[in-house]
């Protein structure tokens, strides 16, 4: 068993691995700026694993006969598919993210709406992980639109609820079935906002820690040129200042001595500098 799901576990990960590569391989080798690069990668796992998160939601649509959602998640899976294809086809990731962010909230705002209104958690779940996507992933005014958005609609079921105005469509979730599933749906929008969220986190903590790396590298290089540039002169000097000493030339021995503590005092400041500028990057890292 164990070596079973070790095979498992290697399967998804290549899967996850070669389709990553596929669709934003390209978009990662031209994109130097180390926070669009969290933002692409942050976007294929927002796609990757919404699509897999409606593997368990249509099975719970077919378990129940609900066939607004049996409907409505072909078509999601559609439109997600399509924005894949849009980042791999060269599409700025800002507009694909726009369009998911945009998709991901609507859908649900559509099943809701189809389900007799309903606005149980597993909905609110949904929206705030759109938003919240939204808001990371492109700015505030997108994010402030599709709030606004979303609000205008839950305003709308709240003056057909209060007016009782009845659209019915679909009878939707049964009490009893919200119940039975609102744990289940928690627990799996708890793992994917783990998952995706927590990975991009991460990925900017490790391009940060690689760009820092990279600053002190470039500083040590620079700090070692300068360092042996200043050793050269004072081995010139130290060279002058001998065979003046042994010429009996004072005044000339004594201006190379005076260069000498000009150039080894240069090479402290220096020194010194150098690991103020370390020191402030590692704190600010």
């Amino acid at each position: 068993m164990p070596h079973l799901l070790n095979r498992i576990n290697i399967l998804a990960v290549k899967i996850y691995k070669n389709t990553e590569n596929s669709v934003i391989g390209n978009a990662l080798r031209i994109t130097i700026d180390s926070r669009e690069r969290c933002k692409t990668l942050l976007l294929f796992d927002y796609i990757f694993f919404h699509i897999l998160f409606l593997v368990p939601k249509t099975l719970i649509s077919l378990y129940i006969q609900n066939t607004t959602d049996l409907v409505l998640i072909p078509a999601l899976l559609l439109l997600l598919l399509t924005c894949m294809l849009m980042v791999k086809n060269g599409v700025s990731v800002k507009a694909t993210s726009v369009t998911v962010a945009f998709v991901t909230l609507v859908i649900p705002v559509l099943s809701s709406f189809y389900n007799n209104q309903d606005t149980s958690p597993k909905y609110a779940m949904a929206w705030l992980l759109s938003i919240l996507f939204c808001y990371i992933a492109t700015n505030i005014t997108v994010t402030l639109s599709l709030g606004a958005l979303l609000c205008g609609y839950l305003s709308l079921v709240a003056w057909m609820k209060i007016n009782h105005i009845t659209v019915y469509i679909s009878t939707g979730y049964t009490p009893e079935q919200n119940l039975l599933f609102s744990p289940v749906m928690t627990a799996l929008y708890i793992l994917f906002m783990i998952r995706v969220l927590g990975a991009h986190y991460r990925n900017i903590f490790i391009y940060e820690q690689e760009k820092t790396l990279q600053k002190q590298r470039q500083h040590s290089s620079l700090l070692n040129q300068h360092l042996t540039k200043q050793f050269i002169i004072l081995k010139g000097l130290s060279r002058s200042g001998k065979s003046k000493y042994l010429d009996g030339n004072k005044e000339l021995l004594e201006a190379c001595l005076g260069e000498i503590e000009k150039q080894c005092e240069s090479a402290i400041d220096y020194l010194d500098n150098g690991h103020h500028v370390d020191s402030n990057a590692r704190a600010e890292h």
